[in-house]
């Protein structure tokens, strides 16, 4: 039995003083107000109402469960409509999980605008280059840098770019520019997590890998980065991780005319029908910046 339901079914017969009333009220036949109530009953193991011909009339257990039925439904019909106010409203706490480089290259320098447009929003922001579960973790959402195989969680592509081989430019007047991907072999290349084989589109068609080799290997986005800068060597990343140095000039790409399709930029979240408004506005805004 609907617990939920028999207490509404009954608090309105007390309200309507009848179960003809009520059932026109609930929208349903009055033998299935009678029924419902008499299961109430049964269950309770008490009489609700002492019946007439004419009207309804409430013993004393009856007079009891009314009161508090009515205090109970009530305070349904409030929280109910709190969750709706706030499902809409843009507020309260968002924990999300982004790649290291990621998050101090575009998310951190975003969040001014963020908070201009949404003031009520109180972010606690993660780091972590490894993959996380997020309901485990008790994240909202996660930012994930390549292809998903979670089936938990729904994906929203942010972009995608293609991957960049760079150097500085001390480096390259020191060493030269390799004009192919096999030049790559006299050249100092510091690996990170896409590994010794590097993939560039090939010469006639399709892609072409190299086993590349050096002195230093960082398994670190920004620390990669950040050596290449240095003139250490050349590095091989996705286009989002080397932009800035690239804009100013602190890299210059080589082997553009052999640069291949990156992985994804994705964020990640739980699945389920309902995301809470604060929720879908940082994951809409993400997408605004990342697009730009």
């Amino acid at each position: 039995m609907n617990k939920f339901a028999a207490l509404h079914a009954f608090v309105v017969a007390c309200e309507q003083g009848s179960f003809t009333a009520a059932a026109r009220k609930l929208g349903t036949s009055a033998s299935t107000v009678t029924k419902t109530v008499g299961r109430l009953e049964d269950e309770l193991r008490v009489r609700l109402f002492n019946r007439t011909t004419r009207q309804l009339a409430l013993t004393e257990q009856g007079q009891e469960l009314f009161a508090r039925a009515q205090k109970i439904l009530s305070d349904l019909t409030e929280a109910e409509s709190l969750m709706r106010v706030s499902s809409k409203s843009v507020q309260g706490t968002i924990r999300v999980v982004v790649p290291n480089l990621f998050g101090r290259l575009t998310l951190v320098p975003a969040l001014v605008g963020f908070f201009e447009r949404y003031p009520d929003v109180k972010l606690q922001v993660h780091f972590s280059d490894r993959p996380v579960d997020l309901i485990e973790s008790g994240f909202d959402l996660g930012v994930h840098t390549g292809e998903l195989a979670d089936s938990s969680t729904i994906r929203r592509q942010l972009t995608q770019g293609p991957m960049i081989t760079a150097a500085s430019p001390a480096y390259l007047e020191k060493y030269g520019t390799p004009q192919k991907p096999e030049d790559l072999l006299q050249h100092n290349c510091i690996h990170g997590r896409f590994g010794f084989d590097w993939t560039f589109k090939g010469e006639q068609s399709g892609r072409e890998r190299v086993r590349i080799s050096g002195n230093l290997a960082i398994y670190n986005g920004d620390a990669l980065r950040e050596a290449a800068v240095k003139g250490l060597g050349i590095v091989h990343s996705s286009w989002w991780a080397l932009k800035s140095d690239l804009q100013v000039g602190r890299l210059v790409q080589v082997l553009s005319d052999y640069e291949v399709m990156g992985p994804p930029v994705s964020i990640i979240f739980p699945s389920g029908r309902h995301l809470p408004a604060r929720v879908r506005a940082f994951i809409d805004y993400l997408a605004e910046v990342t697009a730009a």
